[in-house]
């Protein structure tokens, strides 16, 4: 179970989904995402089934900072699971990335550690004409990773579910690869409707403003012939207008996790003029 893969990103699938690559939403206006610095708390969701967790606590940071040719992001997640048999599961993870503003390059530097148990993962990715995609790690072991032409990076998976839900459609698929692990990019399916509450969150009002929508989104293995019909796991967020996120769910077989902001502040955005 990898608890901190999102977005996500992102963050759905049970019928034939339309397909949707960088360039197919081209009719819409191109997303205005924003600059901003974000904090969550993280807890047990009342929606999580009976399982070997009791109890989820924590903490996430996320600071995505715009300059003229790129995107920066800054990571930071602090997360205790708590099991009915008196264990504890004990993960932290800090994340950082940088996007080109064209999404052609992308470079990522994760690390966590579990319970005392390590994990590093560091490379990069590019985006060549025809839109084929190529992503090469230099830890935990030098490799190149060819990756499904359209797949969207961290920005640019946030941008394809703003233009989609701005287009009026209600479903989507797409691939989806940041770094936070080897194993491949990840086949996404969304489904998004109109988002009819405005929950009281805190936070700078200009950036908490604007449309949203509810968004589920359903995270699947690729390249394995072998890999279940179902989702490893799923997302329900909503989504602001910005790019802006002020819910999760986390949603697994045995455990739902909430992800809720407690405040978001605007971070340095240095447009191109």
């Amino acid at each position: 179970m990898r608890t901190d893969k999102r977005r996500a990103m992102m963050v759905l699938a049970a019928a034939l989904l339309v397909s949707v690559s960088c360039t197919s939403t081209n009719h819409t206006a191109e997303a205005d995402l924003v600059a901003h610095q974000a904090i969550y708390r993280l807890e047990l969701s009342e929606k999580s089934p009976p399982s070997r967790f009791n109890g989820v606590s924590g903490a996430a940071v996320s600071v995505i900072e715009r300059s003229c040719q790129s995107w920066t992001i800054n990571e930071q997640v602090v997360m205790t699971m708590l099991t009915n048999a008196g264990g504890a599961i004990n993960r932290e993870m800090i994340f950082k990335a940088q996007e080109s503003a064209d999404g052609t390059y992308y470079k990522f530097d994760s690390k966590s550690v579990t319970n005392g148990n390590r994990e590093a993962f560091k490379g990069s990715a590019r985006r060549s004409a025809g839109n084929h995609v190529e992503a090469e790690f230099i830890q935990p072991t030098p490799r190149e990773m060819p990756l499904p032409d359209g797949t969207k990076f961290y920005m640019g998976m946030t941008r394809w579910l703003v233009e989609l839900a701005n287009s009026g459609q209600r479903t989507g698929e797409t691939f989806a690869f940041d770094g936070t692990d080897d194993e491949g990019p990840n086949k996404v399916t969304a489904f998004i409707l109109p988002s009819k509450t405005a929950p009281d969150v805190k936070g700078d009002p200009v950036l908490l403003r604007g449309p949203a929508w509810t968004v589920r989104l359903a995270f699947f293995k690729t390249g394995d012939a072998t890999a279940a019909p179902e989702p490893e796991f799923e997302i329900q967020l909503r989504l602001l207008n910005n790019g802006i996120v002020t819910h999760f769910e986390l949603i697994f077989d045995d455990l739902i996790v909430d992800q809720i902001l407690e405040d978001v502040l605007p971070a340095k955005d240095e447009r191109c003029s």
